[in-house]
């Protein structure tokens, strides 16, 4: 039971970094869109 659990919580680890890294992309270029809007 532990070999199947395992890999569960390797996948979830990888969803979590996957969307925190999605997060971080959308964030930044909303921030350069907000500066750029901004700045002309």
């Amino acid at each position: 039971m532990a070999q199947k659990t395992f890999p569960i919580a390797v996948d979830v680890m990888d969803d979590l970094r996957t969307d925190y890294l999605l997060l971080a992309t959308g964030l930044g270029a909303a921030l350069i869109a907000l500066i750029y809007l901004l700045a002309t």
